[in-house]
This record gives structure tokens, C-alpha cells and sequence, in this order.
């Protein structure tokens, strides 16, 4: 007991500087646990210069993200009227790591398309959903036709910015292929803060862009990048915003590449986050093979192809998800489920549930949706230090 009250004391006495240091290299669950130990650990994890900084370290250790849809219910008229979404988490960093059930929600009512993972949000029916809170908010909906949500974290203020791009003009599923023609797209944004109030009208910008459809998107370091098509399915340009300064960059062509037959260009060609670079991956299933390429000279538009990924039996269908990174240089990139290590050229496949919907990375993030008390209130004599 007296080693169990000196232990305690120890703790306790060390400095705000170390406790810090200690707190933001633990798991948010329990960060959680421990807010309600004492005043002290109380002010100190929820003081904004603890979170921001629990979240700048955060982005070095992340988890997979599995979203799951399941339970469809039909009405009589066979009209889908509700869905159930689970969410399910496993650690990259052990080999065959169980994926374990996070939560589910359920009586959801959103067509599939509209479900996005994007930087630890998931976007559905102008809902935002924050899988490592719980917390699920309505936004402000847009009175123009949705292409997509895109969402980049901005670590410096601790925000999250939501990019809203719409089409102009009435017509077919934005998302898909509009036809031949350019047409004239537009972007607006919404911020939300740690703990809220969300905002109850979108931030429309000035900029706009003419294409004929979009194929992809990523965000980057905080430079969100739209892959477009213009004037048919041979000619793709890759469109980018500053998400802080909400400006946008010089848009830029893409490369060639003879691997890639002419109809199915479309569905083959994807926008990746490679530890910190902007990668364009073709993938080939006549030829097994996924060629990475990283921009070289954007002034030139000039790109250099850095690997060639032989994917042979993995089918029609092959998109990066992600990038984890290990010690020094090495890494491995998530493809569908499986990990592949460049530096040692292998893969290693990951447990995958059933009926998969999405699947990325996500970060503990101490961020809250809207100001909420807590789930578990502390107790008068946990505060009692």
C-alpha cells in the first residue's frame, strides 16, 4: 500500500512538461480515462495546446478504418429506407491484428455513393459522422448539385475543413461522367472548430473550374487534389486548393502511360497520399501491374514513374488506400487488403470482413464535433487533487 501512495505521489508531482510528453503517446481511449484522475491531468488534456499537440503526433501512428454496410431494410415498394453502418478498427503495426467492431449506427438513409471517408470524417447525406468520438452532426445542406466532400485536417489551428465541389448546371451524376462538353464547377467550404458551433451556411469561393467530370481526389500535406477529366476520358488534369488559404495552385496534366487501353482509363487511374507526396497509380488488370508516378517539375507538368507494383490475381477493380509508414525510409502502402513494403518488395494481406464499404487510415484525434458534456463525469474525489 505505502509503495502503491509513493508511486502515486510520483507521478503526480511531475512536471506539466513531461506529463504532457507522456499523455500524447497514449491511445485516446485512454487519454479519456485519465482526464478524470485529477484537476490537474483534467485542465491539462483538455487545454487547446494538449490537443493540438496530441494531434500533430497522432498522424505518425495511424490505424485502419473498415466501414461497413449492412442490414438493408426495404420497403414494400422494395424502396431502400434505411441502412446500418458499422465501424471496425485494426493496428497496422501487428501482423494479423483482429479487426475489431468499433459501433454501428443505424436507420441511415443515403444512397451508397454518397458515403465518404476522408480524413478521419465520414461524410453521408449532409452528415458528418467523427468514428473516434461517436459523434454524428448535421451540416448546412448545399442548394447546389453535389459532385463530392472532401475534408483536409489543418493541423495549426486544429480545424477541420470540409470542401463542398458542385456542378452548375443540372444534370447527370457529377460523380460519374457528365459527357463531352466542359461544364462549370465551383467549391465551397465549411469549418468545423474542437467542440463547435457548426456553422449554418456554406463559404462560397470565387474560383471555378470547367471539366467534364471528376474521377478522384486526396489530400496532401493540406493541398487537397481533384483528378478531372476534360473533353472526354483520354485528357485527365489534376486540379489543387491550399485548404488554410483556400487558394488554388496551378493545375497540372498527367502522365501517359501505355499500359492503360483507352476504355477502361477511367476507373484504373487513382490520387494517393504516399508519405507526403502526391502520387498518381495506374493500375492495368489486362497487364497485373500498378505503376506509381510522383510529380517532378510542376511548372513543366512533369512526372517521374518511381515503382512498378505486379498485382497479378488481384482482379478488375485495385486502389491505394493508404501509406503507414515504419522506421527510417521504409513503409508499406495499403492496397484493397493487403500491405505491400516497396523497400522489400512484398505484400502481406490483412483480415478484410465481409460486405466492406471503405477502407483507410484514421488518427486519434482529440477533436470534438460540437461542445458535449462528458460520457463519463468525474467523480468528487477524483478531482480531489
Amino acid at each position: 500500500m505505502d509503495n502503491t501512495m509513493e508511486l502515486r505521489s510520483n507521478i503526480m508531482g511531475l512536471p506539466c512538461e513531461v506529463l504532457v510528453d507522456i499523455f500524447t503517446r497514449l491511445s485516446l481511449k485512454h487519454v479519456h480515462q485519465l482526464q478524470i484522475v485529477s484537476k490537474l491531468w483534467h485542465r491539462t488534456i483538455s487545454s487547446p495546446h494538449f490537443r493540438r499537440l496530441y494531434n500533430m503526433k497522432s498522424m505518425n501512428r495511424p490505424r485502419s478504418r473498415l466501414v461497413k454496410v449492412s442490414n438493408f431494410k426495404y420497403s414494400d415498394s422494395w424502396e431502400m429506407i434505411s441502412r446500418t453502418i458499422t465501424i471496425s478498427i485494426m493496428d497496422l503495426a501487428v501482423d494479423h491484428n483482429e479487426i475489431q467492431e468499433e459501433f454501428s449506427f443505424e436507420d441511415i438513409i443515403a444512397p451508397e455513393h454518397s458515403f465518404i471517408t476522408s480524413s478521419n470524417l465520414i461524410i453521408f447525406n449532409h452528415k458528418v459522422c467523427n468514428p473516434t468520438t461517436k459523434e454524428i452532426i448535421d451540416i448546412p445542406i448545399s442548394s447546389y448539385p453535389s459532385v463530392s466532400f472532401d475534408v483536409a485536417y489543418v493541423p495549426s489551428n486544429n480545424t477541420y475543413k470540409i470542401v463542398h465541389l458542385y456542378g452548375t448546371k443540372i444534370g447527370p451524376d457529377y460523380n460519374f461522367n457528365y459527357g463531352g462538353s466542359p461544364v462549370e464547377f465551383r467549391f465551397e467550404t465549411l469549418t468545423l472548430r474542437d467542440g463547435g458551433p457548426i456553422p449554418n451556411s456554406w463559404r462560397a469561393l470565387t474560383h471555378q473550374e470547367w471539366f467534364s467530370y471528376k474521377a478522384d481526389s486526396t489530400c496532401v500535406n493540406g493541398v487537397i487534389h481533384w483528378l478531372v477529366g476534360i473533353g472526354g476520358m483520354m485528357e485527365k488534369r489534376v486540379i489543387s486548393m491550399e485548404i488554410e488559404s483556400e487558394e488554388f495552385l496551378c493545375s497540372i496534366g498527367c502522365p501517359n502511360n501505355p499500359y492503360i487501353g483507352e476504355i477502361s482509363i477511367f476507373e484504373n487511374i487513382h490520387l494517393a497520399d504516399l508519405n507526403g507526396k502526391l502520387c498518381l497509380s495506374y493500375y492495368s488488370e489486362e497487364s497485373s501491374r500498378m505503376d506509381l508516378y510522383f510529380v517532378k517539375d510542376w511548372t513543366n507538368e512533369e512526372w517521374v514513374k518511381e515503382h512498378t507494383i505486379n498485382l497479378s490475381g488481384v482482379g478488375g477493380w485495385c486502389k491505394i488506400m493508404g501509406y503507414v509508414q515504419l522506421q527510417g525510409n521504409n513503409g508499406e502502402i495499403i492496397i484493397d487488403s493487403k500491405l505491400y513494403n516497396i523497400k522489400e518488395n512484398r505484400f502481406r494481406t490483412l483480415p478484410r470482413p465481409k460486405m466492406t464499404m471503405h477502407s483507410g487510415l484514421y488518427f486519434d484525434r482529440c477533436f470534438k464535433l460540437e461542445s458535449t458534456k462528458l460520457s463519463v463525469q468525474p467523480s468528487v474525489d477524483l478531482l480531489s487533487n
